[in-house]
């Protein structure tokens, strides 16, 4: 087959948010390269495009999260982008006035396994049930959670999900999902939510 040669691929949801991933890791991490006479930085773009409009659009902003994340735990990069949803992250959000929050920042439970779940449940639009801890109540409640995205912020991973129980979408951080479960139920990207970038989330408590 000769490299001017065009052909078609039927991809997943998962197959091809998993190739925007490497196409993005390959831009940044790939520099100065010439592939076949045609700049790299041409040719890596147009492919990434070519992915964003294949993936729904609700993943393309993951990946480059993703991207970022992968690049920041292997060359120990410290990149500060502004966020596609801020996030209100007062104090009095996570804790009631007077309480101890002096270790509020650090991760409490480890998420190799959460954040997996996830991310497969955005992807195929899966309820999740989750044991969340709490700093307000210092305590594990059960939540029915809809993931809509999932953004790695100041070294933590946060998920903005909408709550069946508070019938509310909130910024929910992973690392304080005791244990998570996937759901037989599904859902539908709420409309509104894809015109929400400069929505502030409040923070579940």
């Amino acid at each position: 087959m000769h490299m001017d040669d065009k052909f078609s691929l039927s991809l997943s949801q998962d197959e091809g948010i998993l190739l925007l991933t490497s196409a993005r890791l390959l831009d940044k991490l790939v520099a100065g390269v010439t592939i076949h006479g045609r700049e790299r930085d041409e040719l890596i773009r147009e492919l990434i495009d070519k992915l964003s409009m294949a993936v729904s659009p609700e993943l393309t902003s993951m990946s480059d999260e993703l991207a970022n994340a992968i690049v920041e735990s292997v060359l120990g990069a410290d990149e500060h982008e502004e966020d596609d949803f801020p996030v209100d992250d007062r104090l009095e959000d996570y804790v009631e006035a007077g309480a101890d929050c002096s270790g509020l920042n650090f991760p409490m439970y480890a998420i190799d396994g959460s954040l997996p779940v996830l991310e497969k449940a955005l992807i195929e639009h899966f309820s999740v049930s989750a044991q969340y801890y709490s700093f307000a109540r210092e305590s594990v409640d059960t939540l029915t959670l809809n993931p809509l995205n999932i953004k790695r912020e100041d070294g933590l991973w946060r998920m903005i999900a909408y709550c069946h129980e508070l019938d509310e979408v909130l910024v929910f951080r992973v690392d304080r999902i005791k244990e998570l479960a996937k759901t037989a139920k599904r859902f539908e990207l709420p409309r509104e939510f894809s015109n929400a970038k400069n929505t502030t989330f409040a923070v579940y408590r």
